[in-house]
C-alpha cells in the first residue's frame, strides 16, 4: 500500500531547538514524496507512548515517523505497539548514539533528512524482534518492567548514561548553562564531549570505588557464571553505545537477543579514546568489539554487586532503569514492523 498518511513524533525543543528545523525539513521532503505528515511533539515526564498510542488511535495513518535519539524511539514504538495498530515505524535519526539507526546503516543527525525521507517514503520493512525486561526485588516481587528495542544493560555503562545526565542537566540549568548557545562550542558540550566527559569520570571513580559485580544467568539455551564484570549486555541490534558492534552475526528478526560480558576497563578506555581522537560532531566510527556473544530467546540474570550499595544500575535503549540484582529478559519475536534501507548490508558481517 503505497504511504500517503503519516504521523511524525519529535520534540522541536531537542538539541537546543535545532530539532525544529529538522522537523521542518523532513515534512518538506516528505511531501515531495507524495507523504503528508503531520508533526506531534512528544511530551516530557514518560507521557510520550500514552500520546503516541492515543494519537494513532485516533487519526489512524499509513506509516509513523520518529525524529530524535534512542530515546524517542523506545517511547514511539512502545506507544505505536500498545496501540495495537499494524503500522510500520520509520527513523528520522538525531540523537547522540542512534544505535537503532546505525544498525540499518541510516546515518543520524539533520544533514540527513532529506535521505531518511526517502527511505521512509520507500517503505521497505524488517520485523525486529522485541525485549521485555523484568526486574525483581529478593522476594520475587516486580519492581520495575518495560519493552526495549536496541539493548539492555547492567554494570558501568549505566552509571556513565547517569553521569552524562547529571552533567546534562548542569549545562542546562547551572553555571555553564550560557555555554550551549555559544556556536560550535555549545553543540560539542551538549553532545558526544558531554558523554565522553562521563565516561571519562566514572572511569576514573571505577578504579577507586567499588564497581564491578557477579552475574549468575540462565536461559533457554546455556547457563554461564562470572565473578567480576565490568558490563553486561543483551543486545538486539547489533550497535551498542554508538560505536560498538558487539553481536557481529546476530540479526534483528531471528527471534533471539545476544549476552555480552565485559570483564575489564580496557574497552572502555579504548572506546573513550576514539571519541577523544575524532570530532564529537561526527561520532560515527564503528568498531566490533571481539568478545564472546551467547544468543538465546530468554535470559534470567542474577546480579551480585562489591558495592555496599547491593543493586547493579542498569539501562535500556541508553536510558537509566531500575537498579537491581534480578532481572528477567524476554524476547518478543519479530514484533514491530520497522522501515529500513532496502538493500542494506552491515560491513561488519563476516563474508
Amino acid at each position: 500500500m503505497a504511504v500517503r498518511r503519516a504521523i511524525l513524533f519529535g520534540n522541536p525543543s531537542a538539541q537546543s531547538g535545532r530539532a525544529a528545523g529538522a522537523i521542518e525539513a523532513a515534512v518538506a521532503a516528505l511531501a515531495t514524496l507524495d507523504v503528508e505528515a503531520a508533526v506531534v511533539a512528544t511530551e516530557p515526564a514518560g507521557r510520550t507512548p500514552a500520546l503516541v498510542a492515543r494519537t494513532i488511535t485516533e487519526r489512524q495513518p499509513d506509516l509513523v515517523l520518529e525524529l530524535g535519539g534512542d530515546g524517542t524511539f523506545n517511547e514511539v514504538a512502545r506507544g505505536l505497539l500498545s496501540s495495537g495498530a499494524d503500522v510500520p515505524l520509520a527513523m528520522l535519526p538525531m540523537g547522540t548514539a542512534n544505535d537503532q539507526g546505525r544498525s540499518f546503516g541510516i546515518t543520524p543527525g539533520a544533514g540527513s533528512v532529506a535521505e531518511h525521507a526517502r527511505i521512509a517514503a520507500a517503505g521497505h520493512e524488517t520485523r525486529l524482534d522485541v525485549g521485555r525486561i523484568v526486574a525483581k526485588d529478593e522476594r520475587g516481587a516486580v519492581t520495575g518492567e518495560a519493552l526495549f528495542f536496541d539493548s539492555a544493560s547492567f554494570g558501568l555503562a549505566p552509571d556513565i548514561l547517569a553521569a552524562r545526565n547529571r552533567d546534562r542537566a548542569a549545562l542546562d540549568e547551572g553555571p555553564l548553562r550560557h555555554v550551549k548557545h555559544v556556536p560550535i562550542l555549545g553543540e560539542l558540550f551538549r553532545d558526544q564531549a558531554i558523554y565522553v566527559g562521563a565516561a571519562i569520570d566514572r572511569l576514573v571513580a571505577s578504579v577507586v570505588e567499588p564497581s564491578r559485580f557477579s552475574a549468575v544467568v540462565v536461559t533457554d539455551r546455556f547457563e554461564r557464571t562470572w565473578i567480576a564484570l565490568t558490563d553486561l549486555v543483551v543486545t538486539a541490534t547489533p550497535i551498542f553505545a554508538g560505536a560498538w558492534v558487539l553481536a557481529p552475526e546476530g540479526e534483528p528478526d531471528d527471534g533471539l537477543f545476544e549476552l555480552v560480558a565485559i570483564e575489564t576497563r580496557a574497552d572502555w578506555v579504548m572506546r573513550v579514546a576514539s571519541d577523544l581522537a575524532s570530532s564529537p560532531l561526527r561520532a560515527d566510527r564503528i568498531g566490533i568489539l571481539h568478545r564472546e556473544h551467547l544468543p538465546a530467546a530468554r535470559f534470567d540474570i542474577r546480579l551480585g554487586s562489591e558495592s555496599t550499595r547491593g543493586a547493579v544500575a542498569s539501562q535500556i535503549d541508553g536510558e537509566e532503569w531500575t537498579a537491581g540484582e534480578h532481572f528477567e529478559i524476554e524476547v518478543l519475536p519479530r514484533r514491530l514492523r520497522l522501515v529500513t534501507p532496502a538493500g542494506f548490508v552491515a560491513p561488519w558481517k563476516s563474508k
